[in-house]
Order: structure tokens, then C-alpha cells, then sequence
């Protein structure tokens, strides 16, 4: 589980010059990365910044900056997806990086995405870094390096951006490393907020990514609130847990020092469902009808 409170503003909407304050104030750190190659050295800096603010060892940073760069030399075979303005400066789908902390089985990990406007990948090729890469590739070594530095803690998903003019829908690959037990921040033993009070954070979260016509309904007196995110895509807040089932039927949930991740996941649950709704409508395209439609035969 992910993120957290940092005094009833998780969620940051604008690039972050210092990423280690944000971070282990327990928000999220996003930053836009350059267009160009220097993308990598880029996200290099703010991975170090970030890490070198939540105890990670000398090695766990060296590490994660050079994972940190080969995910965002990645982003430049995405670029396709973005949307510039007039003047020629991207206004939404550049490349971004996210920073955060979350707990997962009781440790704190310090996680590190890229997000690119691009939902597949590259020559619609899945990525599998189980199978070797030839000697003489000139690319596709970056997810092995990932896989092997992360120790298999690493992923992908469909998502939204953070930051632009409006929030386009692409995909994050991240990974993640672990934070040692005596660097642990006390933030996540900090008092939780009530169930009310969380569902109004997750609600600005999400509206923050462009999701609109959430529907909350609140019920102070059973401690309990819903908010229903779309159709398929309900979000339980109570007991201290964020709750919803994901397209494949699977419960999943994130305690309330977590809903910086907790956001990100339901933003996931969210395209992964638009993205099912949308391949539905292009292989059974709803019939034109009215004026100047053809008429249904007869009989």
C-alpha cells in the first residue's frame, strides 16, 4: 500500500523542485521530464533527491537511479500521445516522474514511475523480461536491467497523468525499492482519518486526474462512506480501509495512511474498465440511426 496523508494535501498537481521535502511528508512528487535525452539525467537527479530524503543506502540509490533513467529513456519511444500548444510546448501527455512511499506487508518502499500518454507499448510488444535479449540488440535491455535490480518488484498498469492541462489517460511503469526498517518514517503510525474525512481526500484526488461525476454518499453515524466512480467501480471507505473490486473480480484495498496509492490504484481500476468499454464499442459498433441513416430492412 502507498502514500499518505501529508496534512490533508497528498496529492501534488505541479512539478516539485525539492522531492525528498515531498516525499517524506508523504505525498506524491511529480515532476515533467524533458522530451529530449536528457530525460534520463533528469529523472536520475530527482530519484537521488527523493531517496536520499527516506534512508535509502548509497547502493539502493545508485540502483534506483539507474532504473529511474532507463524508464524514462523509455518514454521517448512514447511520445506519441502528447498534445502541444501554439507556441509548440507540450500542454498535456509529456513524460512525467512520480516518487512516493508506501507500505506493503508491513515495510515501507519508496516507489518510482514514469508515466508516458502512450496505453500500449511499443510495436504493440508486451514486455516479458523473462525472455533474453540478443547480444547485438540495440534496445530492449532497460526492462531486464529493471527486473534485475528491483528483484522483480516492479510493474506497469494504465493510468492518467498528474499534471498539463488535462489529465490523459497512458500508462506508469514503475518500480519499487524497499526502506529500511530503522529509516522507517513515523508518518504511517500518525492518527488515520475517518472514513468521511478519507473519501473526501480520495474524491479531490480523483477529480484532480480528470474523473468527474463521482456520486458520495456519506453515513457518519455507521462511520462509513461510498463513492461510486463508475459503472463497475465502487470505492468502500470504512474500518479504516479504502476498499473496491477490480475488472477481474479481485477485492482489493489500501489502509488509510496509503490512499496516495490507494488514488493511483482506483485511477487504474478506472481506465482499465474504459479501456474494456472502448474495445467493446470498436468491435460492436453501436448502428447510426435518425435522419439520414439507412432505413432496417423489413421482413
Amino acid at each position: 500500500m502507498l502514500g499518505s496523508l501529508a496534512a490533508d494535501t497528498p496529492h501534488v498537481t505541479a512539478a516539485v523542485p525539492a522531492p525528498a521535502v515531498t516525499v517524506s511528508a508523504g505525498a506524491c512528487s511529480a515532476s515533467p521530464l524533458p522530451l529530449d535525452a536528457t530525460c534520463s539525467s533528469v529523472a536520475r537527479r530527482l530519484f537521488r533527491a527523493a531517496a536520499a530524503g527516506v534512508g535509502l543506502s548509497s547502493e539502493l540509490i545508485y540502483d534506483g537511479a539507474t532504473m529511474a533513467s532507463e524508464l524514462a529513456a523509455n518514454s521517448m519511444h512514447a511520445q506519441t500521445g502528447i498534445q502541444f500548444g501554439v507556441s509548440g510546448r507540450p500542454m498535456a501527455g509529456a513524460p512525467e516522474i512520480w516518487l512516493y512511499l508506501r507500505r506493503v506487508g508491513g515495510e515501507q518502499e519508496l516507489v518510482c514511475k514514469i508515466f508516458d500518454a502512450l496505453p500500449r507499448w511499443k510495436d504493440d510488444a508486451h514486455p516479458d523480461p523473462s525472455v533474453p535479449v540478443q547480444v547485438d540488440a540495440v534496445s530492449g535491455r532497460g526492462l531486464h536491467v529493471v527486473d534485475g535490480l528491483s528483484q522483480g518488484r516492479w510493474g506497469h498498469h494504465l493510468t492518467r497523468a498528474r499534471l498539463g492541462g488535462w489529465k490523459v489517460s497512458g500508462k506508469a511503469v514503475w518500480f519499487a525499492l524497499p526502506i529500511p526498517a530503522s529509516s522507517a518514517l513515523d508518518r504511517f503510525r500518525d492518527p488515520q482519518p475517518g472514513s468521511v474525512q478519507a473519501a473526501g481526500i480520495l474524491e479531490r484526488m480523483l477529480s484532480e486526474r480528470g474523473i468527474g461525476h463521482i456520486v458520495r454518499a456519506d453515513a457518519p453515524a455507521s462511520a462509513m462512506s461510498v463513492l461510486s466512480i463508475r459503472r463497475g467501480l465502487t470505492v468502500w471507505c470504512r474500518s479504516r480501509v479504502v476498499s473496491w473490486t477490480a475488472r477481474t473480480g479481485h477485492r482489493e484495498w489500501r489502509a488509510f495512511v496509503d490512499l496516495v496509492d490507494a488514488a493511483e490504484r482506483i485511477v487504474g481500476a478506472h481506465e482499465e474498465l474504459a479501456s474494456a468499454d472502448a474495445a467493446g464499442q470498436a468491435r460492436y459498433p453501436v448502428p447510426v440511426t435518425g435522419p439520414g441513416s439507412a432505413a432496417p430492412a423489413s421482413g
